[in-house]
């Protein structure tokens, strides 16, 4: 009997986790092109563009799998990202009633505990780019909200002119130098997450004018079998998962698509519109 030849799996990510495909059934992989959206076409197929000579339609695995668009994902970071500039200009029109006004200064001194700080002490990713883009944002951050710290010594240690010139000066720094850098570099990462965290990839099924949307390429392996639909009740409930993989490169389980529920999903997609 012959040997059946064995091929290497695509992994990618979705909305965090990890999946594969049988690299036999991908004709090729594209970073996600300009594309047109498709009249009255159901919500997990997001359009199509041109390759080559053949229309390609696009399937959103992570809207057919019931997962937040990468749209919306995108949308709400883009949100918290706003929601955090106008934290800072908030801070530094109170820190500014504060030091002309005196009084008690209630907003974080310190620069972890604010909602921007919190989020980034929390935040992730094996991304370099991101990292260095938000590593940018450390110094300024620190050093705006460091600035409570030192009006609140002045105040207690200095008293007259001098008082007034060094707490002109705190102010000065943390609302012309501070705060506008750290807006700039909050509003930078909006572009630098688009371009890579946020970087869909189409891949294009063979012998199909079909391409499925994922979030973005990991690498192409030779991978495991841990668990089938056989063995796995759990696994069966999922038509769209075949079996449960794992990689000696790396940590975590890796779920194969089922190309077959894959490709009648395809052609039922197509008998609706």
């Amino acid at each position: 009997m012959e040997n059946e030849i064995k091929c290497p799996y695509i992994i990618f990510k979705l909305s965090g986790s990890l999946y594969c495909i049988d690299s036999r059934y991908v004709s090729t992989i594209v970073q996600l092109p300009e594309y047109n959206t498709i009249p009255a076409a159901p919500a997990n197929v997001t359009g199509m563009f041109k390759y080559r000579d053949q229309v390609i339609q696009m399937l959103d695995l992570r809207i057919t799998f019931g997962m937040k668009s990468i749209f919306s994902e995108f949308s709400e970071f883009e949100q918290m990202i706003d929601a955090r500039k106008q934290d800072h200009i908030n801070w530094v029109r109170e820190f500014e009633r504060y030091i002309t006004e005196g009084g008690v200064f209630t907003l974080a001194k310190d620069s972890h505990q604010c909602a921007l700080g919190r989020w980034y002490d929390r935040f992730s990713t094996d991304n370099q780019s991101v990292m260095s883009h938000l590593r940018k944002m450390e110094e300024p951050h620190e050093k705006l909200h460091h600035s409570a710290f030192e009006a609140e010594d002045c105040m207690k240690n200095l008293e007259g002119e001098e008082l007034k010139l060094q707490l002109d000066q705190i102010l000065k720094m943390a609302k012309e130098t501070y705060m506008p850098e750290i807006l700039a570099l909050l509003d930078q990462s909006k572009e630098v997450f688009r371009s890579s965290l946020f970087k869909e990839m189409v891949l294009i099924l063979d012998n199909t004018s079909w391409g499925i949307v994922v979030d973005e390429i990991v690498a192409v392996e030779d991978l495991e079998i841990i668990a089938d639909r056989k063995q796995d009740p759990m696994i069966n409930r999922s038509s769209f998962i075949y079996n449960v993989m794992e990689s000696s490169k790396r940590e975590g389980l890796i779920f194969e698509l089922s190309t077959e529920s894959l490709i009648t999903k395809l052609e039922e997609l197509e008998t609706t519109f």
